[in-house]
């Protein structure tokens, strides 16, 4: 049984809790299991530059994550459990990890190539940790055994619920992390529809990154209801309080992370979804009516749009019972602290 010594160590690339979800997730494991758990990390990272190897907080700048690989495996070797949160494609660390008490989240998108790669480290793993059904019946055709596969979604508040006001406000909040990410975010899509519904205001929350792209495409289309808020947000809460629903407009399965954190926080505030059929929440928040899915075409979305206006009451006083229901955080630590028990 793990006792308050036992020492976790989490693995990431690109670590960046002020940014990025699952960077949140792993740094909430980390606060709200201490007691029960010593959390160190190590982060590989190539969006940041400076090299810090002391303290429980290890950052380390590619490439030099390269030239200190050797080193990796005997540190891994002093703690009981190994945790890395990445795509289930993820070949540079599992291996590593793989040796140690290995326990991969796919907390990333993952193409079936990249699984079908990857198989030989992830039947060697400890334990498999999906956030959503797919990933866990790809796991299986790959020849995982059902005992080692968990469904841990991530764990999400409830906050207070504030009515927006008029006019019918969509917000857009995972901006792209490359430049050739913009067809399969559903960018062009959002701006399409944009121009064919110029009563409904579009909010796009953007990273610095690419926002000259961005602003090019909404230029060249002439659309006058599209807003881009770019930089760090001090409060996103006070944004979804503003709108009236999100949209997770993907065009491939590998679009969004399995659990996409800005489609989970609107409906912590009580705000719907719109959410292609190709995002992995899609099917349990059409089945409980906590927003509408739609295929990821243009007259879709815009009937989603207007099936969503007209029944706002409806779909909106689902959202936050969904939530509760299917991404509880004491639920959430609950089963990563019996996960922990059973592999250290």
């Amino acid at each position: 049984m793990i006792v308050s010594t036992s020492k976790v160590l989490y693995w990431m690339i690109n670590y960046m809790p002020q940014w990025e979800a699952v960077s949140k997730e792993v740094d909430s494991l980390r606060q709200r299991l201490q007691g029960t758990i010593d959390g160190s990390l190590v982060s590989l990272n190539s969006k940041e530059r400076g090299l810090r190897l002391r303290g429980p907080e290890k950052r380390i700048p590619l490439p030099y994550g390269l030239l200190l690989y050797p080193l990796l495996k005997p540190y891994a070797a002093r703690f009981e459990v190994n945790h890395l949160f990445a795509s289930g494609g993820e070949r540079v660390l599992t291996p590593i990890i793989s040796q140690h008490n290995g326990v991969l989240t796919i907390a990333k998108d993952t193409g079936l190539r990249q699984f079908e790669r990857n198989r030989e480290s992830l039947l060697r793993l400890r334990a498999i940790v999906v956030q959503g059904e797919r990933d866990r019946e790809v796991l299986l055709q790959l020849g995982v055994r059902k005992e080692t596969i968990c469904l841990i979604r991530p764990g999400i508040p409830i906050a207070p619920y504030r009515k927006a006001e008029e006019p019918f406000t969509i917000l857009f909040a995972s901006s792209p992390l490359t430049a050739t990410d913009f067809l399969s975010r559903g960018i062009y899509l959002i701006i399409r529809v944009a121009a064919l519904l110029p009563e409904v205001r579009f909010l796009l929350v953007w990273r610095k990154r690419y926002l000259e792209k961005l602003e090019r495409i909404v230029s060249r289309e002439g659309v006058g209801n599209v807003t881009i808020q770019s930089g760090l947000i001090g409060d996103m809460g006070a944004v979804y309080d503003n709108v009236h629903a999100t949209v997770l407009p993907g065009l491939e399965h590998r679009s969004f992370i399995p659990c996409p954190r800005s489609g989970l926080e609107s409906l912590a505030h009580g705000k719907p979804l719109l959410v292609s059929n190709l995002v992995s929440i899609a099917s349990t928040v059409a089945r409980s009516r906590a927003g509408v899915a739609f295929e990821p075409s243009t007259d879709s979305l815009k009937a989603a749009i207007l099936q969503l206006q007209g029944d706002y009451s409806t779909y909106q006083a689902n959202t936050q019972q969904y939530l509760e229901d299917n991404f509880s955080p004491s639920t959430h630590l609950e089963l990563y602290r019996r996960l922990y028990q059973r592999v250290g």
